[in-house]
């Protein structure tokens, strides 16, 4: 059995304590389990020009950054030689940079192991969510973590040597916290069923048709790119509230509205989202469009989650819990509970656990 002491984190890190990052709670729950744990960016903006990150930066000059990311994370593993290299997604690291990576050795016969939980559909290349960059190193990790069932068999095929089923987690700090909602708060927050996320025609046409068919229904919509996205005559344009929100905002959201409106994009298939570990973790109702992995394998659906196929039952679901406020509370408890299990700390210390034997 291999004992892993050091670990290297790459990902997205945010200096802005106010913008939530995934890859800065894969780091302290990698911490808090006992573990050497550093932190590598592979967004950052290392030229110093036009804005904070990689992203900000012309297509010259991003290609230029990238190849400066990969040389300096190369140079990083050089000088800590961790046990363990965890990528977050990190779909702009080089197949080259990895395969360098690995033959680092920190003693004699000993590589460092390196793996990615990689948090979208690695074979979705056409919208960004992932390139050739990702799809040429899965051969090359130790153990590939997807957060699909779906998605295992197909990364074997490819050539993975290993796949890890690594459900979304969240972080109990974030999510579970107690925060203060004042009367303002309500005011500006409260609504009886809210969505939360960037615009896309899908989640136009759902919203738009639940509109349609509730007129006077309390909705509130927040995220980026609506008012950009929206015709100015949409049915959905009395009910947007802001744009992205985050940290305590997130939550009194959350924490302010009856019901808490999901829906599965199509590269997330029948699997699940954040969203569905997010929303029950901050104690609040979530009403998720039906996949097989949310209402059977991550929950029990009429148990600890509720779900719907179609606008009518959308209607039927939210006008029930509406009105059923002691239904409501009872599954907002049941999903807290059931939840619990994909809180980051427990499930990376079942993951740790399983490369140890490897």
């Amino acid at each position: 059995m291999r004992k892993i002491k050091q670990i290297l984190v790459v990902g997205e890190f945010n200096s802005d304590s106010k913008i939530y990052t995934y890859a800065t709670s894969f780091y302290k729950a990698f911490k808090k389990l006992g573990y050497e744990t550093f932190q590598f960016n592979c967004k950052q903006n290392y030229l110093k020009l036009f804005g904070n990150t990689h992203y900000h930066l012309p297509g010259a000059l991003q290609k230029f950054n990238n190849y400066l990311i990969n040389h300096l994370l190369i140079k990083k593993v050089k000088t800590i030689n961790p046990d363990l290299i965890f990528f977050l997604k990190a779909e702009n690291i080089y197949s080259k940079t990895i395969q360098t990576i690995i033959v680092l050795p920190k003693i004699k016969n000993n590589k460092n192991l390196v793996v990615n939980f990689y948090p979208d559909n690695p074979f979705v290349t056409w919208n960004g969510n992932s390139n050739l960059n990702v799809l040429n190193s899965l051969p090359f990790y130790d153990c590939f973590l997807i957060w699909s069932e779906m998605l295992k068999q197909p990364l074997i095929s490819v050539g993975c040597k290993d796949v890890y089923y690594f459900p979304f987690v969240y972080d109990a700090e974030v999510f579970e916290r107690d925060i203060r909602i004042t009367e303002k708060d309500k005011s500006l927050f409260s609504s009886d069923v809210c969505f939360v996320g960037t615009w896309d025609e899908e989640r136009e046409k759902w919203l738009s048709k639940l509109i349609f068919k509730m007129s006077g229904l309390n909705l509130s919509i927040w995220g980026n790119m609506w008012d950009e996205k929206l015709s100015q005559n949409s049915v959905l344009r009395k009910h947007l509230k802001g744009k992205a929100i985050y940290s305590d905002d997130l939550l009194k959201v959350f924490r302010c509205s009856k019901i808490v409106l999901n829906f599965i994009r199509k590269q997330n298939m029948t699997s699940h989202n954040m969203r569905t570990i997010e929303v029950p973790a901050s104690q609040s109702f979530l009403l998720t469009e039906r996949t097989k992995e949310q209402a059977e394998l991550l929950f029990t659906e009429g148990k600890n989650i509720e779900c719907f196929a179609n606008i009518d039952e959308l209607i039927k679901k939210i006008n029930f819990y509406l009105t059923n406020d002691s239904q409501r509370n009872k599954l907002i408890d049941a999903g807290f509970e059931k939840v619990k299990e994909y809180e980051i700390q427990k499930q990376l210390g079942k993951f740790l656990s399983y490369m140890e034997k490897l």
